[in-house]
Order: C-alpha cells, then sequence, then structure tokens
C-alpha cells in the first residue's frame, strides 16, 4: 500500500453520516451536513488528535438551526465563517440584511462528493446568492484546502471568510506566530479592563503592566479568561501551535496575498459568559478580513468584496510537523 492509498468510510448509523479521509501519515473525519465541520484531524503514527472534541459527543448531534448562537456543543472541530463572524447587520441592494453568528455556513448542510484522497463540499447562501466550496485533498503530512466562492449576485457584496479550527490544547503548548506580529488588534475580551474594539495591544504581553504573562504560551483554564484579537496585514503566511506533550507541530500555511490577516482565539476558560461549564481551547484563524464584525470590517475598509457573477479562490495548508517549526 503506497503513502497515497486512501480509506474513506461513511458512518450510516449516525444521526449526521462522517466521512473519513485517510492515508498513511494523517486521518480526517468531516460531518457534511453539520456546515462541514471537520471533527477529526489525527497523526496516525502518534494517535495525536489537534481538534478540539465537543462536550458530547457527535452521534448525539442534530441540525442546528439557521440563526442559531454558536455555542457549545457546537463549538468544536474546525469550520468556516462566512460572510461574517460575529452578528453583523449588512446593507445591500437596498436592504439590511441580520447576518447571524458565526455567519451562515455552519448550520446549513453541504453536499459532497468523494475523490480518490481527496473530498469536495459545497453549500449555497442563504440570505446573499453566492456558492461556498472547499477541496481537502491529503498530500502526506499536509492537509490541502482549496476554497471557491462563487457569485450569482447581480452587484457586488462584502465579506469576511474565517478558517475556524479549535484545537485540543495543554499548558505550555506554544504558539508559533511570525517575527513581524509584535502586536495585535483587540476584538473582545472577556475581562473588559483590557481595552475597546480596535485598541491595538502589545504581543505576547497583551495584560500589559498588571501581568507578565506571556501569551506566546497557552494558559491554565484556571485564568478565565478568553480574547480574540487579529494581526496586522501580514508578509509571512505561516502560524502554529507546537504540542510540548508530543513534539509534534500544527502549521497553518497561507498566501498573505489572498489571506492577509490571522485571527486569534484564546479561550482559557473564559467563555462562555456566565456558563456553568466553560471552554479550553485555542483558534489560529487564517481570514482575508478583519474585525469579526462585517459592518465593522467595511467601516474599517478591511473587508473582501467579490464582483457580481464571479469567482474568487483561494488556499490553506495545514502539516503536521515533527518537533518545534521554526517560522
Amino acid at each position: 500500500m503506497d503513502s497515497d492509498t486512501i480509506g474513506i468510510k461513511q458512518h450510516k448509523k449516525k444521526t449526521l453520516p462522517v466521512i473519513e479521509l485517510e492515508n498513511e501519515e494523517l486521518r480526517i473525519a468531516i460531518i457534511p451536513d453539520l456546515g462541514g465541520k471537520m471533527i477529526k484531524l489525527e497523526s496516525k503514527k502518534t494517535g495525536t488528535q489537534f481538534l478540539k472534541e465537543p462536550s458530547i459527543d457527535y452521534h448525539l448531534f442534530s441540525q442546528p438551526d439557521y440563526g442559531e448562537e454558536f455555542l457549545p456543543p457546537y463549538a468544536a472541530g474546525f469550520d468556516e465563517c462566512f460572510p461574517n463572524v460575529s452578528p453583523s447587520k449588512y446593507e445591500f441592494n437596498g436592504e439590511v440584511l441580520e447576518l447571524p453568528d458565526h455567519g451562515e455556513l455552519w448550520t446549513k448542510p453541504w453536499k459532497c462528493q468523494e475523490h480518490k484522497n481527496a473530498i469536495s463540499l459545497w453549500t449555497h447562501g442563504e440570505q446573499l446568492n453566492y456558492r461556498f466550496a472547499k477541496h481537502i485533498e491529503l498530500d502526506g503530512r499536509t492537509i490541502q484546502i482549496t476554497y471557491e466562492l462563487e457569485s450569482f449576485e447581480e452587484v457586488p457584496f462584502e465579506y469576511i471568510w474565517s478558517a475556524h479550527p479549535l484545537l485540543d490544547i495543554a499548558k505550555d503548548d506554544q504558539l508559533l506566530l511570525p517575527d513581524e506580529v509584535s502586536e495585535v488588534v483587540l476584538n473582545w475580551a472577556s475581562a473588559p479592563n483590557i481595552g475597546d474594539l480596535g485598541d491595538r495591544l502589545t504581543w505576547p504581553k497583551i495584560l500589559g503592566n498588571i501581568s507578565n504573562i506571556d501569551f506566546n504560551y497557552v494558559q491554565n483554564k484556571s485564568l478565565e479568561f478568553a480574547v480574540k484579537l487579529f494581526s496586522d496585514r501580514l508578509t509571512n503566511g505561516k502560524a502554529g501551535l507546537y504540542k510540548q506533550q508530543t513534539d509534534e507541530t500544527l502549521l497553518f500555511s497561507f498566501n498573505t496575498d489572498q489571506v492577509p490577516f490571522l485571527g486569534l482565539w484564546l479561550c482559557y476558560g473564559g467563555w462562555p459568559a456566565d456558563a456553568k461549564q466553560t471552554e479550553y481551547t485555542l483558534a489560529l484563524e487564517p481570514c482575508n478580513a478583519r474585525p469579526d464584525s462585517l459592518a465593522k470590517a467595511c467601516k474599517w475598509g478591511d473587508q473582501q468584496q467579490i464582483s457580481p457573477m464571479s469567482i474568487k479562490c483561494w488556499e490553506v495548508d495545514i502539516s503536521v510537523l515533527n518537533g518545534q517549526k521554526h517560522l
């Protein structure tokens, strides 16, 4: 069996069918009906599952409703945010659209087509007329994801796209960011004294003089803190998580001409607000616009726009590497 020999199986007895794809290095699993969510990204050599598991078994999941708030147990695995991230009002073609939390894609069933060592998934917009697709292919220790956005509108529309991979973490795992990331822009924090939307913070000492915490390293859940941050426009399209216990790096690579920003979601027991059980995870989010609100992105001038009846494509690669990768 060569390294490109792939096994694909579908578990039809589950509430939402799961499709698995694997080669000799990696195993991934996807639920097309749950927003095309990837629920497993596993090294077959070490058994490391890099994605956060949900608070209940995926067997028990049912289809979320359009417009539902993105909360546990759905806050797990790897899905896509589009055409917004946070709930947003968007003025389009003489109407004000109310775009839901986490965007339109995560609640929608996606169609899929299996190929040798790959899978294609796609769905359509709800309030805007578009087709959103991703093609996922395994190549050795790398997952290659190609995205395609096709507009069927007769006028341009603005949008945000953000990858949303929630990762399994342990204290002292290390974030690997380009050296050019010395400041970050605040989107939201669980502690109001951190600052306001758009404030600039020093990285990695985002709490300034009130703390010596180095946020290059994963903190304990007992910190009870969560924050969403953005990089400035990058020239080095790489970001990773080094897992100390297994001596492995999960590395995201992207072309900054297509995907100029990186979002950072650090959730160390500080979200959801007022929940009995809070989350422990982080996300490295290659994205093409900021902040999470489409309305704010349009005000900042950081939004993306697609022309009428046109197609845009971009790529993200995810690699599992031995040792600590230096960017």
